[in-house]
């Protein structure tokens, strides 16, 4: 549904996405019947990468009210209901077409528009894949809920809007900190429900020493809430470890 792709050169331990508009199909047929024989924890790891591409375009500027955002939030709730029941009854049709017309609105520039957009999780993730051989998904579960630690407070006003409106937590007797962090921890427990791994450790990452090479070849995020140093994405990675 776009013209985007990601290339890993293994000699040189670099992965990185590139973006060529006029690939852009003209038309498309999306037959979410081919998903179902997808094995339940590769579902649950492809419907997060479906959250995280809404996540990381979500959390970035601007922060007044915008279509954009509005958009996101509707599809990251879809996603959250519909990767449940898509992981729980695999044959589940609805759920599986809700979760395939989600994962096109991810990613076909709409929510995109007037975005600054982050996808510092996802940098790091590709840079962990390129020294690893890690699930992609599963790498995102692993590092988002870690980055966003890291950043909440930066982005105050997008996460407390996370949670209250994505995840339906009450602000009612908590300031505007404690509702974002809320919402982080909210991901958090999502990711366990869905069996999805919590540790570089049970991802099969055992060598510690090739977390700073990692860190050290991550490309910043100009549009994170945060930006990032390679000492910062370091402490992230043995956060995660």
């Amino acid at each position: 549904m776009n013209g985007g792709a990601v290339i890993t050169n293994e000699a040189s331990k670099t992965k990185t996405g590139r973006d060529y508009p006029q690939c852009n199909p003209k038309f498309a047929l999306l037959d979410p019947s081919y998903t179902m024989s997808v094995p339940p924890l590769q579902t649950a790891s492809g419907g997060f990468d479906i959250l995280s591409h809404i996540m990381e375009t979500y959390f970035s500027e601007p922060d007044e009210d915008n279509v954009s955002d509005d958009i996101s939030e509707a599809l990251m709730r879809s996603v959250i209901r519909n990767l449940r029941k898509a992981v729980q009854t695999p044959d589940d049709y609805t759920a599986r077409s809700n979760l395939m017309w989600a994962s096109t609105m991810a990613e076909n520039r709409i929510i995109k528009l007037g975005k600054k957009m982050d996808f510092q999780a996802h940098q790091i993730e590709h840079q962990l894949g390129a020294y690893t051989s890690c699930n992609h998904g599963c790498g995102l579960a692993v590092i988002s809920p870690v980055y966003y630690r890291h950043i909440y407070t930066s982005g105050l006003t997008k996460f407390a809007a996370f949670a209250r409106n994505v995840w339906q937590i009450p602000a009612e007797g908590k300031s505007e900190e404690e509702l974002a962090r809320a919402g982080v921890e909210a991901l958090a427990a999502f990711i366990k429900e869905l069996g999805l791994p919590d540790s570089l450790r049970s991802l099969g990452i055992t060598e510690k020493n090739v977390l700073k090479d990692v860190a050290d070849s991550c490309n910043i995020s100009q549009g994170s809430y945060k930006h990032m140093t390679a000492t910062e994405i370091l402490s992230i990675l043995e956060e995660c470890f």
